[in-house]
């Protein structure tokens, strides 16, 4: 894999950065003051992207990790430490409190885990603020007078660049691929094996906000409170990210430039109403311009604009030639004869019954159709054995040992692939990606560029091979279904869960469908379970067929004896139909 636009952007900034650092050497103080604002800006709004928009949490709190940097290394610098030590305590120490804050903040998602990080910035400023036996409280701590200008402004271009070099790591990396498949659909994603732990890239953030507070602190020679975790300030880096255009390369630094320079005009002309006109500027960016500057429809007709404005996947390249044929293990002879096997299983969602004392065995390499009428809990069950629901009693044992206890992604690790009924694709990213992912969730994941390589097989082999490198946002709801059989089957399964896939699929279609079931048992050794409702379907390949009524097992044998039985008909047909059904 390819990245030369990356290595260019790299170029780039390197080439940018050196140019920065000669600034003090010749322009006014105050030109340095706003090169000093505008490098710290970006690094604070570049570190935040990574969660906010890479990861997909809002992380309101972000600007505490600058002003819990900020404290430790004027604490370590007024007590006797070398600069360079005071800046690691300050990236250490912050680094720890944000991982052991993160433990319970990450239990939380969506608007919940926002509003529990914006309380955190009122928490440390209540902290600094009496805290004065470590942090002088409100008065401040006053850094020894030194001029230090110099140095503090080299270390933070030092600091930016390596913020932008991070951002492209993460961007074309194994970890960044996985961090925005949980940004995506952080279940489906540890459905397929990815193990979501969102709090290393949030420690990464913080360390680099922390670097940042502990560099500007030294510079400004003094810190306190307000200054440190007020709320006026900490939203801005936020914003700058969101109005240039989050999750994009080159997003943060539009939006650092455009906000700094419009907060400085708006200061220089409107001094007493700047704040309310900029506020209201963001207001409206935000209405009509919700992706960012660099995602309006206006900004890509530029030429050149439009190149920074190039989603992920846009910017990637890959070469290799494509295997014919699945890499997919068959089970090693001598396991045992049972592949998947539910013991009593029940689900309860309040005082509904879901699933009812379900037992239900199913022997390796045999294909089981699963029906039902809707509301019958075929669904339900699936997520019961892949662990996206906890049972409410009874367990599943994979290989004759019980999964009712692990993780997500440790039941993809046991064996377990399947797809949803309704499509549950990582919508922001390519078709090669998406596949790439579930080979990256593997317990014994190939190197990234092969598994690039290798997720073409499965793309091809559902059919989509001409959609390899499109954004799955452009896929129809019926490709989105292959690919979600792509997807599963690239987990390197023992039993295949498929969930309706064939619904809306044209006879040939279907046809087609059944022959890849029946070469994934027959080829691959594949134990599969099919909800499906169309039954020349499963006729054509089903060994036998599990009947659900109101979350219990009614019938359970081969397709033509079970669609004779009364209760069957009664279940799908209604009573009258059964009544006059010939014996």
């Amino acid at each position: 894999m390819t990245f030369l636009q990356e290595k260019r952007a790299i170029g780039i900034a390197f080439i940018a950065a050196v140019l920065i650092a000669f600034v003090p050497s010749f322009a006014t103080s105050y030109t340095v003051s706003m090169v000093m604002l505008l490098l710290l800006f970006y690094t604070l709004a570049q570190s935040w992207d990574w969660v906010g928009g890479e990861l997909g949490y809002v992380n309101l709190s972000h600007y505490a990790s600058y002003g819990i940097g900020a404290y430790v290394f004027a604490i370590a610098y007024t007590n006797g430490a070398h600069f360079l030590v005071a800046l690691a305590l300050a990236s250490l120490v912050t680094s720890v409190i944000i991982a052991l804050i993160s433990i319970p903040l990450f239990r939380l998602q969506g608007e919940y885990f926002a509003f529990a990080t914006l309380a955190l910035l009122p928490l440390f400023d209540i902290l600094a603020s009496n805290l004065k036996s470590l942090t002088n409280g409100t008065e401040g701590i006053i850094l020894p007078a030194e001029q230090v200008t110099g140095i503090a402004f080299l270390l933070m271009v030092g600091l930016a660049f390596l913020t932008f070099v991070t951002t492209t790591l993460i961007v074309h990396s194994p970890f960044g691929l996985v961090v925005r498949s949980i940004r995506d659909d952080e279940e489906a994603a540890e459905s397929i094996g990815v193990r979501v732990l969102p709090r290393k890239i949030m420690v990464i953030s913080a360390a680099i906000a922390a670097t940042a507070g502990g560099i500007h602190g030294w510079y400004l020679s003094f810190i306190d409170p307000g200054t440190m975790f007020g709320l006026d300030v900490a939203l801005v880096p936020i914003a700058m990210a969101l109005l240039g255009g989050s999750a994009l390369l080159w997003g943060p630094i539009v939006g650092v430039i455009v906000l700094v320079f419009l907060n400085q005009w708006l200061l220089a002309y409107f001094s007493i109403l700047h704040a309310a006109f900029y506020g209201l500027i963001i207001l409206l960016v935000g209405r009509y311009l919700p992706g960012g500057l660099l995602r309006s429809s206006l900004v890509r007709r530029i030429k050149f604009v439009s190149l920074l404005a190039k989603e992920h996947h846009e910017r990637s390249s890959v070469s290799g030639n494509i295997v014919e044929g699945l890499d997919l293990t068959p089970p090693a002879s001598g396991e045992q004869d049972v592949a998947l096997e539910c013991r009593s299983v029940s689900k309860n969602f309040g005082g509904n019954a879901a699933l009812s004392d379900v037992s239900l065995t199913v022997r390796r390499g045999e294909i089981v159709g699963l029906i039902g009428a809707n509301g019958s809990g075929k669904t339900t069950l699936f997520n019961c054995i892949s662990r996206i629901y906890d049972v409410s009693s009874g367990e599943v044992l994979v290989d004759g040992q019980p999964i009712t206890g692990l993780r997500k992604d440790e039941v993809a690790h046991a064996g377990i692939g399947r797809t949803y009924q309704i499509p549950r694709s990582f919508e922001r990213m390519t078709v090669r990606e998406n596949v790439t992912t579930a080979l990256l969730g593997r317990s014994d994941p190939p190197r990234f560029e092969d598994a690039l390589n290798e997720a073409a097989r499965f793309v091809c082999y559902v059919g989509l091979g001409h959609h390899l490198d499109d954004s799955v946002s452009t896929l129809s709801a019926q490709k989105r279904k292959s690919l979600e059989l792509a997807r599963a089957l690239a987990t390197s399964p023992k039993i295949l869960l498929i969930d309706e896939v064939a619904s809306g699929l044209t006879p040939t279609e279907i046809d087609q469908f059944v022959a890849h079931i029946r070469e994934l048992r027959d080829r691959y050794g594949l134990t599969i379970i099919w909800v499906e409702h169309i039954f020349s379907a499963l006729a054509q390949v089903v060994d036998r067929v599990v009947v659900l009524e109101q979350g219990k097992v009614i019938a359970n044998g081969t397709l033509d004896v079970v669609l004779t039985d009364e209760a069957v008909q009664r279940s799908y047909f209604g009573a009258k139909a059964a009544e006059t059904e010939p014996c």
